[in-house]
């Protein structure tokens, strides 16, 4: 397996890993654009897992600058595997590759948001270290209108 930078010729492939994650409604036009977004951000990437030519994982990670203190926040924005490759390691291998990409830019800590009833995601994070920090703050979201 190799992770890598993910290109825009993995649209097709990202669509369909993004539709097992629960949002099906992207096109390959659509994911194709923000892979080409995602390769200019200066701190930000989409990483993909690919084995035997076939991709079968993807995170996307990104440096979110802290202003009540000095440095950055890695943030894992997406992550899924392929249904048939999880428990083998791919998802372990892509959270590694984004925690390497988030030292890179200097980042001390990571943070990932996952639905409450992704419970197999909450224990694979907890197994990476990560805490459950909800009972701490709120996530508050609002959708803005263009």
């Amino acid at each position: 397996m190799e992770i890598r930078h993910a290109l825009t010729a993995d649209a097709p492939a990202v669509t369909a890993l993004l539709a097992e994650l629960g949002y099906p409604d992207n096109s390959e036009a659509d994911v194709r654009r923000r892979l080409e977004r995602w390769s200019r951000h200066p701190e930000g990437a989409a990483l993909v897992a690919e084995s035997d030519g076939t991709v079968v994982g993807v995170v996307a990670v990104v440096a979110i600058p802290l202003f009540e203190k000095e440095g950055s926040a890695g943030r894992i924005v997406a992550l899924v595997v392929n249904e048939t490759q999880r428990g083998t390691g791919v998802g372990r291998e892509l959270v590694a590759a984004a925690e390497a990409e988030a030292l890179r830019w200097s980042c001390t800590a990571m943070e990932v948001t996952s639905s409450r009833h992704r419970t197999g995601a909450h224990a694979f994070y907890r197994a990476r270290g990560y805490e459950d920090r909800c009972e701490r703050s709120a996530r508050f979201v609002r959708y803005l209108n263009f």
